[in-house]
């Protein structure tokens, strides 16, 4: 249906509704007849998801292995690969529900909330919720949630690049078009998925979900799952782990014909040996503590948009904030009021005139005090909704309500005091008292409004068509406060230590912004704070010098945050909060994007993160959560490599020097089972270290191993591939080979325990590490202790080939076997703690 070559009359009654929108009743109705307002993206088909985890390189592998048994005769053998098979299947079938569930959760924090005309009052609905005849009101900032036909419109203009790739915003109309029109040039109807980028517009609802142009578009494609830069760092360090252990396979190969082995023993071994070599479980484990990451953050209001957010907001420099709602409780109220004794308007009577109501509903805490103050005052308000709204201009940093009274235009404004009064009426000594009450105000911290009123002759569409031989009659300051948040201080603290500079960028005074500044630990002196206007004077090369040591930045319009933000990121990984239409260039281009949860819907789209409760702590959580992410899956990553590189040595280690091969492929393959679906997650989901927000950022570019964690590897590694062939020779000389093979398989397990609880931490002792319970982590360790008892007493002995042994043998062994990879880790760790923390 061309609903642009209607009427507004006929669109109207085309969808069974009115300017007042549906009943509840009818609304009701139609959701059960149209569905949801939800976009349904074509995912993968459920056969794909079934053969999915068998499609790996790790899967083949262990196929050929159980073939290879099977041509062999050793049915049982083969018959363990398959349940490994089986059980790495069914291990990956839990872990995709999971987080499939996870991402469900997460996004319904991403709900917009509408205003909608039902029974022709305004309600707030979820998007969700919109059926076709809906009439929705939008403002400055909101996305579109569905198609609609304009049906009432103030200099609205909308950024329809989403859909179209025009990055111009289109001035909508609301006349009927004729013709057949592309999307670009149907001007009075708006899409889902824009957005409104100035003024104000009705709609009624003519699609939703899939039938919207958006949906359309959309439904075509099929969901993607766009990696991390830590997935892609892991997934080019695997490919290199893959090829050395090709490498090392075909030598081991060769070394076991050498030795006299049989061909297909000898490719049974090479294959379990591969398999357990390669860390085949980790790009599975780490989707997942990356989800669960996400969803912790969520619980602490930063809700992740963007998987590499959660990496970068660990390794940001410094943050550059609003104050407003982030550092403020954002509950603006008037704290003092001052006129001129000249002036006989009552200061409230203009408040309430010059506020902005926003389409019937106020949602700027600037305008919410300025009228709650006027109620305050008891004044008697006229009824009535203004002629015309003139939104803020940066311009002239004002804002304002034209009236109508009789053949009179008054217009009622707030804004900036030195533009106020500048194009006052005032005398040259009432500007220098008011002049001294500005200093009063600013110094204790207020943030001041200036109002005025004038009479026009004809309305006016913007201050641009403000005659400049117009004069303004001031009528007085509002001194408002916004309340510090209690913890602001505390947050910034914290951000500080981690080594994070923190800015401040308000449009407050230079006085107000040094004070609260101040009283929040940002600065010193006001050396550390700049007023922004100085920086149309001033050269990008000057200017970056100068804002190296500011901490405060005032007096700053949407433009100078740009410039703010290109500067910061010549030196810093920078992360950027806004909330405004305004702020998005910067949040498109800063490192991580912070929006506000209360900002408009555009910048929250912009966003990387968005932050539900608009706190500047959850900044700081979100960085302490990201940083513990990285160390979590840097901890997985070690503890893999560690591990599988010593099993891969003691088997090749034994074939250089003429021992038989330690450990038969069932071994290997269990051994690499047991650690990798027991340990390895839990490792990622440890609790972070004490001194993890006490240390500087890292690079962005640094390699995800540094040497000092590399030197861990290799040294877990040939410690266990020496205790593994020490502890074979002697067992083997004592009670000969296959008693020895049970020793060394026991061995290996407990080593593999032993390191799990080192790999708990980077630099702090496992003494220390062991006061922080980890319910996960003991859960795996369990679990994989229960599985060696059965593989050892219980009815997989046979299974697993195992051979009767002494108890004490294997008590004395597993003593050593545990305790010394402990020590050897413990004496890296305190060199590491000497060099490096």
């Amino acid at each position: 249906m061309l609903y642009y070559n209607k009427s507004i009359a006929h669109a109207l009654q085309e969808m069974k509704t009115s300017e007042n929108g549906l009943s509840t009743t009818d609304a009701e109705e139609r959701l059960r007849i149209y569905g949801p307002n939800a976009i349904r993206i074509k995912g993968q088909s459920f056969w794909r998801k079934l053969i999915e985890p068998f499609l790996s390189v790790f899967m083949g592998v262990l196929f050929l292995a159980a073939v290879v048994s099977l041509l062999h005769g050793d049915l049982l053998d083969a018959v363990i690969i398959l349940i490994i098979i089986a059980v790495s299947a069914c291990i990956y079938y839990v872990q995709r529900f999971s987080t499939e569930r996870v991402l469900r959760s997460l996004q319904k924090h991403t709900r917009q909330d509408v205003d909608v005309l039902r029974d022709g009052v305004i309600v707030s609905v979820d998007s969700s919720m919109l059926v076709p005849g809906d009439v929705f009101i939008l403002n400055e900032g909101d996305k579109v949630p569905a198609d609609g036909r304009l049906i009432a419109s103030e200099n609205t203009r909308v950024d329809e690049a989403q859909l179209t790739g025009e990055s111009v915003p289109v001035k909508k109309i609301l006349g009927q078009i004729t013709g057949q029109k592309e999307v670009y040039e149907q001007t009075n109807m708006l899409f889902q998925g824009s957005f409104i980028v100035a003024g104000t517009a009705t709609a009624v609802v003519v699609a939703t979900g899939n039938e919207s142009e958006f949906g359309q578009l959309a439904s075509l494609s099929s969901e993607t799952i766009i990696k991390s830069p830590v997935q892609e760092k892991i997934d080019k360090l695997l490919t290199h782990v893959i090829a050395a252990v090709g490498g090392l396979a075909m030598v081991a190969f060769g070394l076991a014909i050498f030795r006299g082995n049989e061909l297909t023993d000898a490719i049974s071994f090479v294959l379990a040996l591969s398999v357990s070599a390669v860390p085949e479980s980790l790009p599975v484990a780490i989707s997942v503590v990356l989800i669960l990451g996400m969803r912790r953050m969520a619980v602490k209001k930063a809700l992740v948009r963007n998987m590499r957010a959660i990496e970068t907001i660990g390794v940001i420099t410094t943050i550059a904030t609003d104050k407003t709602g982030t550092l403020t409780q954002n509950k603006l109220t008037v704290q003092e009021t001052w006129q001129p004794i000249s002036v006989k308007t009552h200061i409230g009577t203009v408040a309430h005139f010059s506020a902005n109501q926003g389409g019937h509903i106020s949602h700027d805490p600037l305008d919410i005090a300025m009228i709650e103050f006027a109620q305050a005052e008891q004044i008697v308000i006229p009824k009535g909704t203004p002629l015309t709204s003139l939104p803020f201009d940066q311009d002239v940093s004002m804002s304002g309500n034209i009236w109508h009274h009789g053949t009179k235009f008054h217009l009622n404004i707030k804004g900036a005091p030195e533009q106020i009064l500048s194009r006052s009426t005032l005398s040259k000594s009432d500007k220098v008292l008011a002049e001294e009450v500005l200093i009063k105000f600013t110094a204790q911290g207020y943030r001041v409004i200036a109002v005025a009123t004038t009479v026009l002759e004809a309305p006016i569409k913007s201050f641009l068509d403000l005659p400049s031989k117009v004069k303004l009659d001031f009528v007085g300051f509002l001194a408002i406060a916004d309340i510090l948040r209690p913890e602001a201080k505390r947050a910034i603290s914290a951000a500080l230590g981690a080594g994070v500079t923190v800015r401040m960028i308000t449009g407050d005074h230079f006085e107000t912004a040094y004070h609260i500044g101040k009283k929040l630990g940002m600065v010193e002196n006001r050396d550390q704070v700049f007023d922004s206007r100085r920086m149309h004077t001033m050269g990008d090369q000057e200017l970056s010098k100068v804002i190296e040591d500011v901490r405060v930045f005032s007096r700053v319009i949407p433009e100078d945050k740009y410039r703010i933000l290109a500067l910061l990121k010549q030196k810093n990984i920078t992360a950027m909060t806004g909330d405004g239409v305004n702020d998005v260039p910067a949040l498109v281009n800063a490192h991580v994007g912070i929006a506000m949860g209360s900002g408009s819907q555009i910048a929250k789209d912009a966003g990387d993160i968005i932050l539900l409760d608009n706190n500047f702590k959850s900044i700081v959580d979100a960085m302490r959560e990201g940083r513990t992410i990285f160390a979590n899956i840097r901890r997985m990553l070690v503890y893999l490599l560690a591990t599988n590189t010593g099993l891969a040595l003691t088997m090749v280690g034994a074939l250089v020097i003429g021992l038989p091969i330690p450990l038969l492929p069932v071994q290997i393959l269990w051994i690499n089972l047991v650690t990798d679906s027991s340990m390895v997650i839990p490792l990622g989901l440890e609790k972070g270290e004490k001194n993890s927000m006490k240390q500087k950022p890292r690079l962005a570019n640094a390699s995800i191993l540094d040497p000092y964690m590399i030197s861990r590897i290799i040294l877990v590694a040939l410690s266990m591939a020496a205790l593994s062939l020490i502890l074979y020779i002697i067992f083997d000389n004592l009670y000969g080979h296959e008693y020895a093979r049970t020793i060394v398989f026991c061995a290996l397990v407990v080593i593999q325990w032993s390191n799990a609880f080192n790999a708990r931490s980077d630099y702090e002792s496992i003494f220390k590490r062991l006061r922080v319970f980890s319910r996960p982590f003991y859960i795996g360790l369990t679990i994989a202790i229960s599985l060696q008892l059965l593989a050892i007493f219980g009815p997989l002995q046979e299974l697993l080939h195992i051979h009767t042994v002494a108890l004490g043998d294997l008590v004395i062994t597993g003593l050593i076997a545990f305790f010394l990879p402990i020590i050897l880790v413990e004496i890296h760790k305190y060199i590491g703690r000497r060099l490096y923390t």
